[in-house]
């Protein structure tokens, strides 16, 4: 029997949190495990919780960071055949910016550059899934917000997301015909841009007799609604001849809503703090691409069900008063994974996490900080059973391919610097 392969070509990718949403967007966000929503403190604190501007010394705070991410192979165990397919390494910097300004009569207001969200895997072997639409995306996110201070105990914040995005598809399918050879059945690519907009609001309570903060957060979803150029050419499976194309193409994919409860507590030194996140991944039903081309929609434009599920994060942070000028800062997660086993695939081989962070702020003067922090994810073993649509429908037959990914995971480091005036 001839068999069919999907080979995916992706220009770029990032898998760090559960799903393709990143979390760590800040150095002491990253040297804490996110855990750092009730106690931000500084410029930062306009993205994690806009409300604790207010709390902030009367000063304007600027954040300036560098994140350097690395993530390993990816290895998957083809349990059918011993095979064994290995993604690429992926290496990224990416900068980042936060700034919460000081108070007027009971305002503030800030803004950050960030990062939301980033999908996908490059595989350099070929893998045993044909058919599927891999995707990488690439986003950066403008956060306005506003917090008014209601009392000396409370504050609430509101903020305006716009998310600027870009994706890109490249897929080709062959066929090897048993003698060595091949032949093509399709290749497709698709640029897309978009800009989309959500918003985000917060809610804080400061005790300062007992030394307790808490806060709740939540972002909105953002769908990125990426649109433009599809090129590529199709077998005819009745006239064996070659289809070109060249057409408009469009997807939707969410970046999800999220819900943050954080409470700390402060002692002489140390601060402890806990936050409960909640990912609302359920609104990813399906990747659907749809083509102005009726011929090119007919080949391609078949749902992908995704049917993700809505998941929980448990953050655990520690800050460390070492002395006037040095700060040190502990953390770790366990993140769950929105993929259920029934559609896991190569373009997200995604699993439950183990996340360890630390980091560290030194205090040059009253104005600036310099600091470093680092971030470490254990990505679980998964067995998964991958449904393949398109070789299924070729052959008329229900076709799986079984196996388990394996080495997931992500290395994380930052050096950033924190100015006020």
């Amino acid at each position: 029997m001839k068999k069919v392969i999907a080979l995916s070509i992706i220009t770029t990718s990032m898998l760090l949190a559960n799903g393709y949403k990143i979390p760590e967007q800040s150095l002491s966000g990253m040297a804490l495990s996110a855990a750092n929503v009730a106690n931000v403190q500084g410029a930062d604190a306009n993205y994690y919780n806009p409300a604790n501007m207010v709390f902030n010394e009367d000063k304007d705070s600027y954040e300036f960071l560098m994140s350097y991410i690395y993530l390993p192979k990816v290895k998957f165990v083809n349990s059918q055949n011993g095979e064994v397919y290995y993604s690429r390494e992926e290496k990224f910097l990416i900068p980042q910016f936060h700034f919460a300004s000081k108070d007027y009569d009971g305002w503030r207001w800030g803004v950050s550059v960030t990062t939301p969200a980033g999908l996908s895997k490059r595989w350099d072997d070929v893998t045993p899934e044909s058919g599927a639409k891999e995707f990488t995306l690439k986003t950066v996110e403008f956060n306005p917000t506003v917090a008014k201070k209601l009392n000396d105990s409370f504050a609430v914040a509101f903020g305006f997301r716009a998310v600027k995005s870009e994706g890109i598809a490249n897929g080709i399918g062959i066929i090897e015909n048993g003698d060595g050879s091949v032949t093509p059945i399709y290749s497709e690519y698709l640029n897309g841009t978009s800009t989309n907009y959500g918003w985000n609001t917060a809610f804080t309570y400061h005790n300062t007799e007992k030394n307790i903060n808490a806060a709740v957060t939540f972002r909105s979803k953002v769908d990125i609604t990426l649109k433009g150029d599809a090129s590529g050419f199709m077998l005819d499976p009745t006239t064996r001849s070659y289809y070109s194309f060249n057409t408009i193409g469009r997807v939707t994919i969410p970046v999800p809503a999220a819900l943050n409860i954080a409470l700390s507590k402060s002692f002489e030194k140390t601060t402890v703090e806990f936050v409960f996140e909640r990912t609302y991944w359920s609104s990813y039903k399906a990747l659907d691409f749809n083509f102005d081309n009726p011929a090119v929609e007919a080949y391609f434009g078949t749902p992908k069900p995704k049917n993700w599920k809505n998941v929980n994060t448990y953050r655990l942070g520690i800050t460390h008063k070492c002395s006037e000028k040095l700060t040190a800062m502990l953390g770790y997660a366990y993140d769950e994974t929105p993929v259920p086993d029934s559609t896991i695939d190569f373009s997200l081989p995604d699993s439950d996490k183990h996340i360890f962070s630390g980091g560290f702020k030194y205090k040059m003067d009253d104005r600036m900080s310099l600091g470093f922090s680092m971030l470490y994810t254990i990505q679980k073993e998964r067995s998964a059973k991958i449904y393949d649509p398109f070789r299924s429908k070729l052959f008329n037959s229900n076709i799986y391919t079984e196996g388990t990914f394996k080495d997931g995971g992500a290395l994380l480091m930052a050096f950033g610097m924190d100015y006020s005036f």
